[in-house]
């Protein structure tokens, strides 16, 4: 048998187990050529797409609209639709196409008497539950919900005469639906993984958020010169002393997983973006080590390329920490939600113009951190925040720069000094002279 390409669900990121079949550009039976695009996958973030890797014929194992787990076979490409395996084509009734005839355009999965194709996840399943292969005489191909149906963990509404086990688990029924009265609208597949994944911390109630107050007056007189496109904005200099601080503060860098806590080795802080294009939460690689203006030439970059849809998996993996900016909302109070493989998750309300101030709020895991390091980690990104403001008062005799050692109170730069961390992991406050380098 000529195969020339077996496709399977790919593992994109660690968070996404199962893919969406987002598009299929042929049906099966049609020819291909090498570098034709076969089929588009999405994810919980963005969209994958898949290439003909040589001449040939596709056969599809997939519809779209469904969900497939990964490693899951999807579609195989052969030299000749006559070397076609015997499952009848997904989407397509077989016969129908003139390049498939080797089946009858009669058969439906109630009849089919040859091979019956199961998933790697149904596969398991039935090693694992030890259930006998033969309940599912009759089926073409058989995946993982396929297999929880017969142990009664998951009605299968497409299958008709289906016997749940006695002892199936019983499933939250659904609230009842009057169409007359609303109009039911299906969830996207990017919804649905967005529900699954907040949903994996949240569901344990072991969540707290705590909040401080920010006073803002003065600030951007000092850090507007910093920057070119984000004026006026929190955004690239909350991240710039958060990522600071997390190093400082590596539990809150961190997530739980099977009884133990995973600590990042990288500070890589994510930011939610959602401009009517669906919600993302882009990162912002190294963020510990990029200054003000690379922070927000990233925070740029990113941004277009949301616009754009020209995110690539690597914009949007492996984050450690995340930030939600709802200031430009007008939003007073909100309690954000921490992602999945986070341990916590900093909120930005919008700026009191009356009193000049903010609200932060830090949503964290119970289970990886406690109350104290969250209040400790605000308490500090709050004093280094209003470190920026001109015209700050502090105690200038006991403040020093801790590279030229210039008290607060001698300074005549009239902006004030910058709370840092000094190379021995101390705190300390530094000149702007020293800060800038000159």
């Amino acid at each position: 048998m000529a195969l020339l390409q077996e496709i399977k669900v790919p593992l994109l990121a660690v968070n996404d187990t199962s893919l969406t079949v987002l598009e299929m550009a042929f049906s099966s039976g049609e020819k291909v050529k090498k570098g034709d695009q076969l089929m588009v996958f999405e994810t919980s973030k963005t969209t994958y797409e898949v290439e003909a890797e040589a001449d040939g014929y596709i056969q599809y194992f997939c519809e779209t609209a469904n969900d497939y787990e990964v490693n899951e076979l999807v579609a195989k490409i052969f030299a000749d639709p006559s070397e076609f395996d015997s499952l009848p084509a997904a989407g397509i009734i077989a016969g129908n196409n003139p390049a498939v005839n080797h089946t009858p355009a009669t058969i439906t999965v109630a009849d089919w008497e040859g091979e019956i194709i199961f998933s790697d996840e149904a596969t398991r399943l039935i090693a694992l539950s030890g259930i006998n292969r033969s309940l599912f005489k009759g089926r073409d191909f058989v995946n993982k919900a396929d297999v929880e149906e017969k142990l009664g963990l998951q009605p299968n509404p497409a299958v008709k005469n289906s016997n749940p086990s006695p002892a199936a688990v019983k499933i939250k029924q659904a609230l009842p639906v009057d169409h007359a009265k609303v109009i039911v609208e299906k969830l996207s597949s990017g919804k649905k993984k967005e529900i699954e994944y907040l949903s994996d911390i949240q569901s344990t109630g072991l969540t707290s958020t705590i909040n401080v107050f920010v006073e803002t007056g003065g600030l951007f007189a000092q850090v507007n010169q910093s920057f070119q496109f984000l004026k006026n904005s929190l955004l690239p200099l909350l991240i710039y002393e958060t990522a600071r601080l997390l190093k400082k503060y590596p539990l809150l860098n961190a997530y739980f997983t099977d009884g133990a806590i995973a600590v990042y080795k990288e500070v890589n802080i994510g930011f939610a973006i959602d401009i009517d294009k669906g919600l993302k939460v882009l990162k912002l690689p190294l963020s510990n080590e990029k200054n003000l203006a690379e922070i927000e030439a990233g925070i740029m970059d990113l941004s277009e390329k949301y616009l754009d849809d020209k995110l690539d998996i690597n914009d949007l993996t492996d984050i450690s920490f995340t930030i939600t900016d709802l200031s430009a909302e007008g939003v007073a109070f909100f309690r954000p939600l921490v992602n999945m493989m986070n341990s916590a998750i900093l909120g930005v309300s919008a700026i009191d113009e009356q009193l000049n101030r903010c609200l932060l709020g830090l949503t964290f895991d119970h289970r990886v951190t406690e109350g104290k390091q969250g209040a400790r980690f605000l308490k500090e990104l709050k004093e280094r925040m209003e470190s920026y403001r001109a015209g700050t008062i502090y105690r200038t005799k006991e403040i020093t720069c801790y590279k030229c050692y210039t008290p607060l109170a001698e300074d005549l730069s009239d902006v004030g000094f910058v709370a840092c961390v000094q190379p021995d992991g101390r705190d300390g406050y530094i000149c702007q002279r020293c800060f800038k380098g000159f």
